[in-house]
């Protein structure tokens, strides 16, 4: 290992801090540019298991955090302004949301990336009708710059053989799985864990099999997130914090027999591995989302016979 492979390391390190600084902060201010209107919008219209989705996808998608929906959520179920069961469903949909960011990685939203950063920087700088928009655009064009200098530093990490024999490893699918979820659970984000898978895959190092386990992985892992923020909660905090990961960690395993024909289905799809890793994310998803909306009633007696 030279000098050169850890410099690279430790650069894609202080990248990846910068995106996760950049997530947040986007966050903070969709949030803080709806105001009251976010908390009203989860309150007023989650009042079914459907709806409850389709709001936890949207909004995970303009925040880019699951995480952070899911600690919102936590919050307003403890506080007593949201029902448990309404609270259930935009969980369910959190996960749906977040495959945003692989998928526009993956159709090459990333060359443009620097330039939504200009333009964020100059509104922000210039006095014009428009200068409240500047930071949300900054920090949207410097979550997908972080990405894109990703993409340039791990182009040539297949000449790297030390890189390339760990990377061996997650052809053993249980490998990889604990591989997602640890990375998942360390950087506390599934965003930066797939895009990164996605943009590995683009580049030739890793392959669909290997790059999707890594993916099932990552989705348990982000769940960890509204664990640690449950501990400090009651009973109902709790019961979120815990439908989460039961909700990711059961739908793994439902998926774990079918995952041969699943990748056979995935790699006869005109696009390229990229595309299909980033489908693929969108498509499990989904997939246990419709699940869980079956089993909707069955789900909510589990989690309250856990925790009684």
């Amino acid at each position: 290992m030279s000098p050169i492979f850890f410099t690279t390391i430790s650069s894609i390190i202080a990248v990846v801090v910068v995106f996760l600084f950049a997530i947040e902060k986007f966050s903070k201010q969709i949030q803080y540019l709806v105001e009251g209107k976010f908390k009203l919008l989860i309150e007023k219209s989650t009042d079914t298991p459907i709806k409850g989705i389709i709001v936890g996808t949207g909004i995970s998608s303009i925040l880019q955090s699951s995480s952070a929906v899911s600690v919102i959520i936590i919050s307003l179920v403890e506080a007593g302004l949201l029902p448990f069961v309404n609270g259930l469903g935009v969980i369910i949909g959190t996960n749906i949301g977040t495959t945003i960011t692989s998928q526009l990685v993956a159709f090459k939203l990333l060359d443009i990336a620097p330039y939504i950063l200009i333009i964020g920087f100059l509104l922000m700088k210039i006095k014009n009708r428009y200068q409240h928009l500047g930071k949300p655009i900054f920090y949207f064009g410097l979550i997908f710059s972080c990405l894109f200098i990703i993409s340039v530093i791990t182009s040539s990490f297949n000449q790297s053989g030390f890189l390339l024999s760990i990377v061996d490893h997650t052809s053993n699918l249980f490998i990889a799985i604990l591989a997602g979820f640890l990375v998942s659970t360390i950087l506390q984000s599934s965003s930066i864990t797939t895009s990164i898978i996605v943009i590995l895959s683009m580049q030739g190092i890793l392959n669909f099999d290997q790059a999707f386990g890594i993916i099932l992985g990552s989705n348990i892992g982000t769940s960890t997130t509204a664990i640690l923020a449950s501990l400090v909660t009651g009973k109902q905090g709790k019961r979120i914090a815990l439908a989460h990961f039961l909700f990711n960690f059961i739908g793994v395993l439902l998926f774990l027999p079918f995952i041969n024909t699943f990748s056979h289905f995935i790699n006869t799809l005109p696009i390229n591995i990229a595309g299909q890793v980033a489908f693929s994310h969108l498509i499990f998803n989904v997939i246990i989302a419709a699940i869980a909306l079956i089993f909707f009633n069955q789900f909510n007696q589990l989690i309250h016979k856990i925790i009684k």
